[in-house]
């Protein structure tokens, strides 16, 4: 049931679905504007098209691959480490999530301390020679990387499991494999697919791993940012970002349409006791160990990215420093700051933003929202980088952007070259984060709480500030967590719109690895996953605050009941 709403209500959600036009489908449509205005047809045919074919086949056949490994790694931890039962499966899985504090780019400093022409292993151990960028370079760092984002997505899934159907097979005289591949998997489909989706999207946008060990194989990404920064050439680069955004949104289109025909749903959720008790031994041990050696791969790039903060010159002198981490503290401490200054407002605003359009759409008969619904979510299928571009084409016109169709001759009001359009971009860029926790929560709160309230004669105001807004909390807190991670790490939306005044970390540590300074890169890499793991501990503090108080005050009785010997009593 659906019932008249208040005019602030109204005029709430009409501003918001004009500013997601206005900051999403605007600059995406302005890209492609801009790309097939610009240039003559045969200039187009035989300069630029043969180009951007080429690094557009590049790209898919990295993504493509990245997209089977990574995935197929993340399914295998998720079991692995979800439901086979073994001694230090909590510590892997606090080790496998440690991608996801750190820029994806940021693996490839331990790839070229360990690999490299000075490389340890290659170097030092074998004596080689070696160069490691390249094809498999590219999709040997993209894969750990990515696979972390695929465990983390499938792994939801397999904590959802409802074991009911898996026992009732086995007293049927099923076998553990066919139980798997008829009811276990298909369970995990809607997951798994939506992590192909977001690995495939992550890998085709992804620049700064192409760029540093690309070396001669370069993608269409990492082709797109060498036209503006190094040739200045924004023609090239606008077509660039209309072919990459078609396979991405291909991709985006293929998932939702996938998982939407071949739901299989649960009648119950399971949260305990999900081990697998009759796989077979040898199964276990193969799952167990290709789970080690993932985790091992993702701790040992992070474990020397450690070692090399605190190397002299690697390759040349591996003698203890703090030089590294007393230049950043004297020299280079802004960009982090600024860091901190735009992923806190960015959390907390596409956070409350997002989780308050769901509760919208989802409990009120407004006009458009679908459509609304449609456009807040396409940042999803848009690669960063295109999204970077549509803001650098638009917002130098006079009147934030729309100037440059219809009000040319007017004076210049522009947000580019502003630090307000940094803060715009990564709030609209994250709001769908916000949207699909606020769905994914609505999707088990009764509306009649909110009819009955109101038909007991409660204000639509009492009922959303003492009802709808304490249940909204939790999906605003997930979505804060991964907006302010997501921000802390970003880096190609923003990195034509960054001037000197307003570098964050991810910039900075990009140009330096860029200039190949391995200990300084290193050393920015630690203390931004540092920063980033310090302001989460933080925000998990101040949002479980009662459970944590009733946990000390637990613990504060039991020390002292300690001191409190029994009497002795004669019988």
């Amino acid at each position: 049931m659906k019932f008249k709403q208040s005019y602030l209500l109204k005029i709430f959600y009409w501003l918001l679905s004009l500013s997601i036009i206005y900051f999403i489908v605007l600059p995406v449509c302005s890209v492609f504007i801009y790309g097939i205005a610009s240039g003559s047809e045969a200039e187009f045919f035989k300069q630029i098209l043969p180009r951007v074919w080429k690094h557009m086949k590049n790209s898919l056949q990295v993504a493509m691959a990245v997209t089977f490994i990574s995935t197929s790694f993340g399914l295998l931890a998720s079991i692995t480490l979800w439901r086979i039962k073994f001694w230090g499966r909590r510590i892997m899985r606090i080790l496998v999530l440690m991608p996801l504090i750190s820029p994806p780019f940021v693996g490839s400093v331990a790839f070229i301390m360990l690999f490299g022409k000075r490389g340890l292993i290659t170097h030092s151990f074998l004596g080689l020679e070696v160069s490691p960028f390249g094809y498999y370079g590219i999709v040997t760092m993209q894969s750990i990387g990515l696979a972390t984002l695929a465990y983390l997505l499938i792994s939801s899934a397999i904590k959802k499991t409802d074991v009911s159907h898996e026992e009732a097979a086995r007293s049927l005289g099923a076998s553990e494999r066919d139980i798997f591949l008829s009811i276990t998997l298909p369970l995990m489909i809607p997951e798994i697919t939506v992590a192909a989706m977001l690995v495939f999207l992550a890998s085709m946008s992804d620049f700064g791993t192409p760029i540093i060990i690309g070396g001669g194989f370069q993608t269409l990404a990492s082709d797109l940012y060498i036209q503006i920064t190094g040739l200045y050439n924004m023609k090239t680069a606008s077509i660039s970002g209309i072919f990459l955004f078609i396979p991405c949104f291909i991709a985006f289109f293929i998932q939702r349409y996938y998982s939407g025909k071949n739901m299989v749903y649960s009648h119950s959720i399971s949260g305990e006791f999900i081990e697998y008790y009759r796989v077979k031994k040898a199964v276990k041990l193969l799952l167990i160990l290709l789970s080690c050696v993932f985790v091992f791969f993702v701790f040992l790039q992070y474990a020397f990215i450690v070692i090399g903060a605190f190397t002299e010159h690697w390759g040349y002198n591996y003698s203890f420093t703090l030089r590294h981490l007393e230049n950043i503290l004297s020299k280079e401490a802004a960009p982090f700051v600024n860091s901190i200054k735009l992923a806190v407002p960015v959390a907390l605003v596409s956070s409350i933003l997002g989780v308050l359009l769901a509760y919208i759409i989802k409990s009120k008969s407004y006009p458009l929202s679908k459509q609304i619904d449609f456009f807040t979510t396409l940042p999803a299928s848009v690669p960063g980088i295109l999204l970077g571009i549509g803001y650098l084409v638009t917002f130098k016109y006079p009147l934030l952007g729309i100037g440059g169709f219809v009000l040319s001759e007017l004076e210049p009001v522009i947000l580019l070259g502003t630090g307000v359009i940094i803060y715009l971009i990564c709030i609209y860029r994250y709001l769908y984060v916000g949207l699909k926790s606020g769905y994914a929560l609505m999707e088990h709160v009764n509306p009649n709480l909110e009819i009955a309230a109101i038909n007991l004669g409660a204000s639509e105001r009492r009922v959303f500030f003492d009802i709808i807004f304490p249940m909204l909390t939790p999906a605003f807190n997930v979505a804060f967590l991964k907006n302010f991670s997501s921000t802390m790490t970003t880096l190609g939306a923003i990195i034509f719109l960054l001037l000197p005044r307003n570098k964050v970390a991810v910039q900075q540590i990009f140009q330096v690895m860029t200039s190949s300074e391995i200990g300084a890169a290193a050393m920015m890499a630690l203390m931004l996953s540092m920063l980033s793991l310090v302001f989460l501990g933080i925000f998990q503090l101040f949002i479980n605050h009662e459970d944590i108080s009733k946990y000390l005050r637990g613990c504060c009785q039991w020390v002292s009941s300690l001191g409190k010997l029994p009497k002795n009593t004669e019988s």
